[in-house]
């Protein structure tokens, strides 16, 4: 390795969106870049949302600042500080680790043919009539996957996914999203107030690590028909194993950022498949790399509308050579590989690290 560089980055939204755990404004986003030895360039991304993981933002730059100031010491060896941040930091991990596999030319990232990854659109409205507006803007525009975010009122969010339900009449599926907003009891109560049209799965109903509230879930859900997703709760093989083992789950979400490698994101899809389950891949806060890196792992892996939409949201792009969105897909051509621009960078970054 010849080179290293780290970007600390805040990139305003266009749209602001609400969640169970709060607002979302901005992305707050750590960017590392890789020169490998032949001076090939790769990079990775950590996004950090408050509320979704136990890493901070603050948290995840001054570790990263640590790792920048021990890099001189004869001792230092990199790959194994990151082996024992796995456990504690996976999304700043991943930053590291993709970045050597971009700079490495991973075959992950080098399409032999041209390629479309179909994503879902987010759904949102405070009153009917913007929520019939919104379904009709994003039909327009391709998807025929929705989210809708619930988890603030069982009663009110419940209305809201039937008008949901009636403006989509039939035209694509919706995933109804609660961010661990829901006790047990919310969730179910939730739930019973549902009717499975249009539905493809309830996403995340409980807190991550209160598997006993997701278990009482499942039985309501499934006599409604309608099947369960766990999100937050996903980081590792671990918890996929544990969630077969428990039958809380029909869908599992995985995220490049929780599993620190594009092989070890592989891997976990493998893994959900053979274990009678159905995976999602994908991060709807992330900026265009993270999002392109995603892309080309569900071309291989994934039949289903990928949540890899965060690149859409923010103001400005990281990618000097565009990430592609065109009805209602990413669109990826053969061999690409895109080139982030380094003036972006610098007019957004906070603060900045260097070892050369």
């Amino acid at each position: 390795m010849k080179g290293l560089r780290a970007w600390l980055l805040r990139l305003p939204l266009e749209t602001p969106y609400k969640l169970a755990f709060g607002p979302v404004e901005a992305f707050d986003t750590v960017i590392v870049r890789v020169v490998a030895g032949d001076g090939t360039e790769g990079y990775g991304e950590a996004t950090l949302l408050t509320g979704y993981t136990d890493e901070t933002i603050q948290g995840t730059w001054e570790k990263v600042t640590e790792i920048f100031g021990r890099l001189r010491e004869p001792s230092f060896d990199l790959d194994a500080t990151l082996d024992l941040l796995e456990a504690t930091h996976p999304f700043l991990v991943t930053a590291f680790r993709t970045a050597a596999e971009m700079a490495s030319a991973s075959p992950r990232l080098s399409l032999p043919a041209p390629a479309r990854v179909p994503i879902l659109g987010l759904l949102q409205g405070d009153t009917p009539d913007a929520l019939a507006a919104a379904v009709e803007k994003l039909l327009a525009l391709g998807y025929r996957t929705l989210k809708v975010k619930v988890g603030f009122d069982a009663q009110r969010d419940a209305a809201m996914v039937a008008v949901a339900q009636r403006a989509v009449a039939g035209r694509a599926r919706l995933r109804v999203d609660a961010n661990q907003g829901y006790d047990a009891r919310q969730a179910t109560d939730f739930v019973s107030r549902l009717s499975n049209e249009s539905i493809e799965l309830f996403e995340q109903p409980c807190a991550a690590d209160d598997w006993d509230a997701h278990a009482a879930v499942v039985p309501v859900a499934r006599s409604r028909g309608i099947a369960l997703m766990l999100d937050e709760s996903i980081y590792t093989e671990r918890e996929i194993e544990r969630a077969a083992e428990l039958r809380v789950a029909d869908f599992l979400k995985v995220k490049l950022m929780k599993f620190c490698s594009l092989a070890r994101l592989e891997a976990a899809i493998v893994r959900v498949r053979a274990l009678g389950l159905q995976p999602v891949l994908g991060n709807g806060v992330a900026t265009d790399i993270g999002c392109w890196m995603e892309a080309c792992v569900a071309t291989g892996f994934i039949d289903n509308a990928g949540e890899m939409n965060g690149f859409l949201k923010p103001r400005e792009r990281l990618l000097a050579d565009t990430l592609v969105f065109r009805d209602g897909a990413i669109e990826l051509p053969e061999r690409w590989r895109p080139r982030v621009d380094p003036a972006a960078l610098e007019r957004l970054a906070l603060a900045r690290l260097r070892a050369d």
